[in-house]
Order: structure tokens, then sequence, then C-alpha cells
């Protein structure tokens, strides 16, 4: 019977690795498909959450995403700029700005969304459903299982390393 282990010294972990791989080619090529249209990688949140939830003050961005309100106040300006976004002032609260897509950006997310699906398609080639299914299983039993390692406390890794970010 053939086994899959290995000296992780000597090979690292084959599964990490391969994950590893995976994620950076993966996006490598979505980002340079996306970049055409205005969005940058670090804006793909932020698109989501809009296609699920308009209306947003920048505050609640940053909240919902856990990101800092000066990265959401730059990935806005640049939305905004790129015609992707608009701001309207709350109807009872004018200190606050409402972040709302124009049909840009619902068009840029119709075409994302299309070429996400095709990418998958191609990425699962050669895969049988019940494989795609059973390796779906897989991914979420993993991420379930990495629920239970502690994150690091970012505020010390700041302090040690003089500013690292999350």
């Amino acid at each position: 019977m053939e086994t899959c282990e290995k000296n992780w010294i000597d090979e690292g972990s084959r599964i990490q690795s391969g994950l590893l791989k995976i994620a950076h080619r993966y996006f490598v090529i979505s980002f340079g498909q996306i970049i055409k249209y205005g969005i940058y990688p670090g804006q793909i949140p932020v698109l989501m959450l809009l296609a699920k939830r308009e209306g947003l003050s920048q505050r609640e961005i940053s909240k919902e995403l856990n990101i800092k309100p000066s990265t959401v106040a730059v990935s806005m300006k640049r939305m905004e700029k790129n015609g992707l976004i608009i701001r309207k002032t709350d109807e009872k609260d004018q200190r606050i700005q409402r972040i709302y897509a124009t049909d840009k950006l619902r068009d840029v997310q119709h075409k994302i969304h299309e070429l996400v699906l095709k990418n998958e398609d191609i990425m699962m080639e050669g895969f049988t459903e019940s494989e795609i299914c059973l390796m779906s299983r897989f991914f979420d039993q993993i991420y379930e299982n990495l629920e239970k390692v502690p994150e690091p406390d970012m505020k010390d890794l700041k302090r040690k390393r003089g500013g690292v970010r999350p």
C-alpha cells in the first residue's frame, strides 16, 4: 500500500504546500483578469459586501470586513473615481455618507461572477461530480478545523515587529 507520509523537514507540508500553490496561482490569474475592470485585489471584499448590502457607511464597511478605516477610505476614493460607487448623504444624519453601487459596478460584478464560474469549470476539469463534492466537504472540514487554531494577537505582533499588518 502506498503511503503519503514524507519527512516534513525535507519535503515541507504536502497539504499546506499544495494549498498555497493553488491559492497563489488562482489569485494571480483572477486578479490579472479583474484589474481590467478597475477593481484591485483589496477591493474584492468591498465589492462582495456591496453586492449583498448597499447603503453602508465607510465605518460599517470597515467594521463588517475588519479592515482599517483608512484602508476603506482609500478604496472608496479609488472606486468612486472609477465610477464604481456613489456616496449619498444619510437622510437622518447629514454627517454620514452612505455607499451605493453604480450600474457600472453592477455590470462589473456580473462579469466577475461569470469569470469566477468559468475559472472554476476549468479548474475542476477531470474531476467527477462526486469528487468535487468530496473535495468541497474536505475544504469545509479543513476550515472548521482551522477555526480551532488560536489566532495570534496582532497587537503583540505589531509591537514585536514594528507594524506587521494582518
